[in-house]
């Protein structure tokens, strides 16, 4: 990290499509698209919500994580992502069409607040998820754990002692 660097974590949603950039220096993986941030407010007057100021960027991201985003993300999916921001250096830089700033993505992952995901890990296996509703009552496994002592309990220190 050099001295200065704008890090940020920015919440919205796509407004383009991931596009993939073959890096033809090094031959790494590059991915960009849109990001549009719109602020909520509540307007008093009228009594209902609407929309504030907004902000867009270019997000670009390298290697493994770009090959993750064009495999999983498309235009309007809410997202949240963390990096670097910087403005361009040259006229050259500017993004198309309006200028954007871009934002050098570390970490982007689904906003769970407006959307649901399933998280698959590469390269590792691991059990599913236990489901979050209860087993049927009578189901012998949840009796034998039901009746299992809890831990520190009298009745644990009998059954450790003999």
């Amino acid at each position: 990290m050099a001295m200065g660097e704008t890090w940020v974590t920015m919440i919205g949603n796509l407004t383009s499509e991931p596009v993939h950039h073959p890096e033809r220096v090094h031959g790494h993986d590059v991915v960009s698209f849109g990001l549009r941030s719109v602020e909520r407010r509540y307007d008093k007057e009228r009594g209902e919500w609407g929309e504030g100021r907004q902000l867009a960027v270019k997000v670009t991201c390298w290697r493994k994580l770009a090959m993750a985003a064009f495999a999983c993300l498309s235009k309007g999916d809410p997202v949240i992502v963390a990096g670097r921001l910087r403005g361009a250096e040259t006229a050259e830089e500017i993004p198309a069409p309006l200028g954007l700033p871009e934002l050098e993505a570390f970490s982007i992952g689904p906003n769970l607040a407006r959307c649901s995901a399933e998280i698959q890990r590469a390269g590792r296996d691991r059990p599913r998820a236990i489901p979050l509703s209860r087993p049927p009552a009578g189901n012998p496994m949840v009796t034998a754990l039901e009746d299992a002592p809890v831990a520190g309990s009298p009745d644990a220190r009998s059954v450790m002692s003999g």
